[in-house]
């Protein structure tokens, strides 16, 4: 009796163990963190929050339960906001930007509350913000 409860016990522990593994180092963001998702990247970035009408928004995670890599991407058929974005954004509106085919890329290292930053990439309508922290 005592051999099957540790044996169950053991089982027990090592499928949490495997579902915290999985859970940690997935790439997808679950509909549930999706806000902080948002929240946490924009913060990493010194950035204010999203145009209002954005749209084709896609959020992807990399990184490992030491790391953490945030990508967001959108559009926004209004360029005025994005401009306006870009303006209220403590770490773009002071920023020079490389150019790079048609593509304005702001590098911000380090980033906000102690994470290593990254870039924001816009390209007409298209944003993508990729911060990291470790």
């Amino acid at each position: 009796m005592k051999a099957v409860k540790i044996t169950i016990g053991l089982f027990v522990g090592i499928c949490s163990l495997l579902v915290m593994y999985i859970y940690i180092s997935n790439t997808y963001v679950l509909p549930w963190e999706k806000k902080e998702a948002i929240k946490f990247t924009l913060e990493m970035g010194g950035l204010n929050e999203l145009p209002k009408e954005i749209h084709d928004l896609k959020i992807d995670k990399k990184g490992s339960m030491f790391t953490r890599q945030f990508i967001l991407e959108f559009e926004c058929e209004n360029l005025k906001q994005i401009e306006n974005w870009m303006r209220k954004s403590k770490r773009l509106k002071n920023n020079t930007p490389t150019i790079e085919n048609n593509r304005k890329i702001f590098k911000i290292y380090p980033g906000e509350n102690g994470s290593n930053g990254g870039k924001v990439e816009i390209q007409g309508k298209k944003v993508k913000i990729d911060m990291s922290w470790s």
